[in-house]
């Protein structure tokens, strides 16, 4: 029965983005899915907790060492560490992010007619065809290219902490939900009000003075709220979150050093969540016949 790996050379190339899609494409060809991630460490436990959250395949939900073979009409599709050398006589695609190093060409060269194709995400929507150049001609075989998306690359709640080194003054239990929109809070209440409601899943970054645009990013339900300055916030905000669904994190720096802090997170988030999941096979859609590359794996 069909089996596929997905390998990359380096961490965040996107194994997890084009292993969830493909596996959404099969699933809605009718087929039974298997999602596995093998290897060891922080990155596949992460990885295989995100898989098992998925209703359109089945996974452990924990890192294998070796898959067991797919058996009946099951597809498999096995999502190794960074790095790993590949399974012998499996089907290969290669996850990639940026331009093909030489790392990358030795890893399609060693595969050889294993190589179904290259997956690349986070292409600049202006340079699709110069990287699908430069990816024909390092021998990776284009199969689809992934422009950038914003639903992709939004961080969480808990990568946002992790990446500001924030205290947490208030835990909503939602460290895994995704983040669309950071926004910086305004002067005033009056209008950060309605400005706030537009967004749906979002981070309001605010003054650890401004106690009033706190109530109303709690109001509005953000997904959290960062404290800027350093200083502790009004005791009644962290009483009024206890009640809601806003985490509280209070970061180290200033307003302009925590958007400085955040610069590059979008391009260090882990996949995880179903609107990345919705994000990744709508890009994939429309770029893959799955019926005739099912045949082809089989």
């Amino acid at each position: 029965m069909p089996t596929l790996q997905i390998v990359s050379t380096k961490p965040l190339s996107g194994k997890t983005t084009a292993a969830v899609a493909l596996a959404q494409g099969f699933a809605r060809d009718g087929q039974r899915v298997r999602l596995v991630r093998s290897g060891s460490g922080d990155a596949a436990n992460a990885d295989a907790a995100t898989l098992a959250t998925y209703l359109f395949a089945s996974s452990p939900g924990a890192p294998v060492a070796q898959a067991a073979p797919a058996s009946g009409n099951e597809t498999l599709i096995i999502e190794l560490d960074a790095g790993a050398a590949p399974l012998a006589n499996t089907p290969a695609v290669i996850a990639l992010r940026g331009a093909p190093s030489d790392e990358d060409k030795a890893l399609a060269a060693s595969l050889g007619d294993q190589l179904v194709g290259t997956i690349a995400i986070a292409v600049n929507p202006g340079g699709i065809e110069a990287a699908a150049r430069d990816i024909t001609n390092a021998g990776l075989r284009p199969l689809a290219l992934l422009p950038e998306d914003r639903a992709l690359t939004a961080p969480s709640v808990s990568e946002i902490g992790a990446t500001l080194n924030a205290e947490v003054l208030f835990a909503a239990e939602n460290e895994d939900e995704v983040v669309d929109d950071v926004l910086i809070a305004p002067v005033y209440a009056d209008p950060a009000r309605p400005h706030f409601r537009r967004f749906a899943s979002k981070a309001v970054l605010s003054p650890f003075n401004k106690t009033d645009l706190h109530l109303v990013a709690i109001e509005t339900q953000a997904a959290c709220l960062v404290i800027t300055g350093g200083k502790q916030p009004s005791p009644y905000i962290i009483d009024r979150a206890a009640h809601g669904t806003t985490t509280l994190l209070l970061s180290p720096h200033d307003t302009p050093g925590t958007v400085a802090a955040l610069a590059d997170i979008w391009s260090a988030t882990r996949f995880r969540g179903d609107s990345k999941a919705a994000a990744a096979l709508a890009l994939l859609e429309g770029r893959i016949d799955f019926a005739a590359l099912s045949r082809k794996l089989a």
